[in-house]
């Protein structure tokens, strides 16, 4: 039977995501046709197991995250019986968009600053290789309005500056960038400063040469969480080898360990 992590992840999200990462390359494998819809301000619920639903983990196998159809409700079940049920956890889900939109078109996701019960208290995004992730405090009156006591979530394939995001009229509470030369300088007009992390803090090469692979391709899941007291940010790198995912981590001695946490 396939693994389910749901219950331990919740329990301490950073303390799970340090023995291993969630892998993103099955993500949409229980929505209509693979894939999910790419819209905004979507909130859905997943499953996070090891192995398929029904099937055991083979060795070496790593927790995936699986989004799951509007019908399944808190505590459901992946629908496609007989198969075992699995525990589902509710999150924001904010998609990937394409390179070089305007910042208006960038997906988003708007989370409560304090979330309620009845909010989702994770989020989860595609897969980061490259793009930046911001949370932005105010935003351009252009854009679709922002609603008091929120925070708009937003996935950047192009990995905007902060002051490129200034002009754009928008304000950055938190930025995860790929290094540490992509965000420039913090706008002086900003009343604050935004936390602006780097998840890539090992300079890793994201692409290499597959001379037995058809893929080999450092993947990041970045995610956010809510403790009860603030929402957090995680993030913890894994490896794409063809179609097997495996764990990795800095060499022992070789910079930072790429498993990061910070209080937004």
């Amino acid at each position: 039977m396939a693994i389910d992590n749901a219950a331990t992840f919740l329990a301490n999200p950073l303390t799970f995501i340090a023995g291993s990462p969630i892998v993103l390359d099955q993500i949409g494998q229980n929505m209509p046709g693979g894939a999910f819809p790419p819209v905004n301000n979507q909130r859905s619920r997943f499953t996070l197991s090891t192995g398929a639903p029904g099937v055991a983990p083979a060795p070496g196998s790593l927790p995936r995250l699986r989004m799951q159809p509007a019908a399944v409700p808190a505590g459901g079940v992946v629908p496609q019986p007989p198969l075992a049920p699995l525990a589902t956890l509710d999150a924001y889900y904010c998609h990937a968009g394409i390179g070089g939109v305007a910042l208006n078109a960038l997906p988003y996701v708007d989370i409560p600053i304090a979330p309620g019960p009845a909010d989702a208290h994770l989020l989860f995004t595609t897969g980061m290789n490259g793009c930046a992730l911001f949370v932005a405090s105010a935003v351009d009156p252009a854009a679709p309005a922002l609603a008091a006591g929120h925070w708009r979530v937003l996935h950047d394939p192009s990995h905007r500056s902060l002051a490129a995001l200034h002009a754009g009229n928008y304000v950055i509470h938190f930025a995860a960038y790929v290094d540490a030369v992509q965000p420039g300088p913090v706008p002086a007009a900003w009343a604050a400063a935004p936390i602006v992390r780097n998840y890539n803090p090992n300079n890793y090469p994201f692409a290499l040469p597959p001379p037995a692979m058809p893929m080999n391709q450092r993947v990041i899941t970045n995610f956010l969480w809510w403790d009860g007291a603030h929402w957090n940010f995680g993030s913890k790198h894994y490896h794409l080898l063809g179609a097997s995912p495996s764990p990795i981590d800095a060499p022992p001695g070789a910079g930072p360990n790429s498993t990061q946490s910070c209080a937004l």
